[in-house]
């Protein structure tokens, strides 16, 4: 019996996969440089652009994994390919994780913007 070969996957679903990958990977950085420029005294300014960066890159993973999850639902009901239930979760999860992190950072930049009309 030969080797069974892996079904091809689309193109649309390898950028969709790639482009959720890079802005969960930007956006984790973004967290990171604010959370260790947070210990080691960034100035003002750049504190703030890497808030602003992040919630950028937040909605952006959130708007790729929204769309990672329709594609996949799509897959499901049009090919009747199951296997891509465990990765509809994981994409839920990524835009779970990206909301909160753009909601986390807008948060931030409210409340050091002070009083300020």
């Amino acid at each position: 019996m030969p080797p069974s070969r892996p079904s091809k996957k689309t193109i649309i679903a390898i950028l969709v996969k790639r482009t959720t990958l890079f802005f969960f990977l930007l956006c984790i950085l973004a967290v990171y440089l604010y959370v260790i420029g947070t210990a080691q005294e960034f100035m003002d300014g750049t504190q703030l652009l890497l808030l602003r960066a992040s919630v950028i890159l937040g909605l952006s993973l959130g708007m790729a994994s929204i769309y990672g999850i329709a594609l996949n639902i799509w897959l499901i009901f049009h090919h009747k390919k199951y296997r891509f239930l465990g990765s509809t979760g994981l994409y839920i999860a990524l835009a779970l994780f990206g909301l909160a992190a753009a909601t986390a950072a807008a948060f931030i930049i409210v409340l050091s913007g002070g009083n300020r009309v």
